[in-house]
């Protein structure tokens, strides 16, 4: 049986810290990237890539390295197709990492924690990893 992504990254929760355990940090999180004004696709690859990122970290703890494998080219083609987009939104280029990690501490408050509503579905993730 596969898992979903959510549900798996919810044992993550159980398995390793949380990500994104300080409000503060989440909501730092939050500001930077409203503040960034990204596009919805932009938004959309981040987000997923993170998530991604973390169902992979998932995967890797729960010894299921084939899965793990999985998540990570998935993040990597959502992070690649983010790179151009994030530059056409204006971010610079020194800006990505703390753009991805802004992106890991939302997605983990979201997906871990449950501190609020996931910003995108696992359905949505997947089309944009299969989106020409």
């Amino acid at each position: 049986m596969r898992l979903t992504l959510i549900a798996a990254v919810t044992l993550l929760a159980f398995a390793a810290p949380a990500f994104a355990d300080d409000a503060a940090d989440l909501t730092a999180a939050k500001a930077a990237i409203a503040k960034a004004k990204l596009s919805p696709a932009s938004d959309l690859n981040m987000w997923c890539g993170a998530a991604f990122t973390l169902y992979s970290s998932a995967m890797k703890q729960g010894g299921d390295a084939d899965k793990a494998k999985i998540a990570d080219a998935n993040a990597a083609i959502l992070f690649g197709k983010a790179s151009p987009l994030l530059t056409a939104d204006g971010v610079a280029s020194g800006d990505m990492a703390t753009m991805s990690t802004n992106y890991m501490t939302v997605a983990a408050a979201q997906l871990i924690s449950n501190a609020e509503t996931p910003a995108h579905t696992q359905e949505d993730c997947q089309a944009a990893v299969d989106a020409k």
